[in-house]
């Protein structure tokens, strides 16, 4: 991302806000001081609690959660009277002067949406999957220093300190779905349509990307940035892992473009640097937070981080009915309510389904959410007895 935007437009400032618990200094992670000088953490952010935001979203809902308040230290702490977002799988072709242009006209604020044009077939994503993600696709995003903007960004980050959540059945993609919003609340916001703005799988329908003497572009306009969400790296032949609509080849000279990009992660050394582990991935001890564990309040002055608390998750749910000699914990109870695909597959009102997840926990889910072992050996004899009671179900 740095390098492409140093490369046609080495004008323009460039910062990092990391969400993580800090920079590496040391051995083959050390950063070098022009980027660690570029680099913002989460404690030079006015983060209402950080550590408390830290422990309660997973690393995608963090580093989205942040976003205004990213912007208002750039206005704040760093001065400037504008500010442009880019996510960081994204890589530059050319500066989207159309940016410029919107908010030298007085916009508060400019968006791209995820399309432009309604989808033809049925595969994925559909409408369905873009009204539960959001209207616009918030891997970009420019604000200007004016009281709209900032009037919006206070509502927002309000929002996102609690609520900037993986929660489709309540209406919640991360920072995306307030943003919905964004028309109603500022009247000044600009869309921007431009077919060579973050382009991507979402809207590559519309977008046939194609490159003539080295120049590329995007339904015949110029190629400003690529979004290259889903991509996976070492393995050229996806194209997103994130939709089915196009496979390397039937994505036409947009597939040359993933192999150029894997190759230029790569030689920026991705293999090291996603082996750096995420900082709030792990309690003080070291076991590893299970992603439904987050959810549970703490008490104003209490540390998150401290420990599992297997007291709490492993006793008995007093909202689901046992099944024999078999009991529902209060983490078994929290991975069922946050799955749509355990719902499904094993519905809690019959004991059939109680005992069919119980024998899918027993044989998948514990390793599945990295679970801390914290099973006493009574408990242990308990749910192997209970198992041996219940024969022929299939986890």
């Amino acid at each position: 991302m740095r390098s492409s935007l140093k490369a046609v437009a080495p004008h323009v400032p460039f910062f990092i806000f990391l969400a993580d618990e800090g920079l590496p200094d040391t051995g083959e992670h050390a950063v070098a001081d022009e980027i660690r000088d570029r680099t913002i953490t989460l404690e030079a952010l006015a983060l209402p609690d950080a550590r408390d935001m830290a422990f309660r979203y997973t690393v995608l809902e963090l580093a989205t959660a942040i976003k205004p308040f990213c912007f208002k230290h750039v206005f704040d702490r760093l001065g400037f009277d504008r500010a442009v977002y880019f996510d960081p799988d994204i890589r530059m072709f050319a500066w989207p002067g159309e940016v410029d242009a919107a908010l030298d006209e007085g916009a508060a604020c400019a968006l791209t949406p995820h399309i432009c044009t309604p989808y033809t077939d049925n595969a994925r994503p559909g409408i369905a999957d873009l009204l539960q993600s959001g209207t616009f696709n918030l891997g970009f995003a420019a604000f200007a220093n004016v009281p709209e903007a900032r009037r919006f960004l206070d509502w927002w980050g309000e929002r996102l300190v609690t609520g900037c959540l993986v929660d489709l059945a309540q209406g919640l993609f991360v920072d995306q779905r307030y943003v919905d919003l964004a028309p109603s609340f500022m009247a000044s916001l600009r869309i921007l349509r431009s077919k060579g703005l973050n382009v991507a799988y979402w809207n590559l329908h519309e977008r046939p990307v194609t490159c003539t003497q080295g120049q590329w572009r995007a339904a015949g306009e110029p190629l400003s940035f690529f979004h290259f969400s889903g991509v996976v790296p070492g393995n050229p032949a996806v194209f997103s892992k994130h939709q089915d609509r196009f496979d390397i080849n039937s994505a036409g000279e947009a597939g040359a473009l993933v192999s150029l990009y894997l190759e230029e992660l790569s030689a920026h050394g991705h293999e090291t640097w996603s082996k750096v582990p995420y900082g709030f991935a792990r309690y003080r001890d070291g076991s590893p937070i299970p992603p439904p564990a987050r959810r549970r309040p703490f008490r104003p002055g209490s540390d998150p981080f401290a420990a599992y608390d297997h007291a709490y998750w492993e006793a008995p749910s007093d909202r689901i009915d046992p099944c024999g000699a078999r009991r529902f914990t209060r983490m078994m109870e929290a991975i069922h309510s946050g799955r749509p695909d355990l719902q499904a597959a094993f519905p809690l009102a019959t004991r059939r389904g109680r005992a069919a997840f119980l024998d899918w926990f027993d044989a998948h889910g514990a390793r599945e959410l990295n679970l801390p072992a914290a099973r006493s050996s009574l408990w242990a004899r308990l749910r192997l007895a209970a198992r041996r009671r219940v024969p022929g179900l299939r986890p």
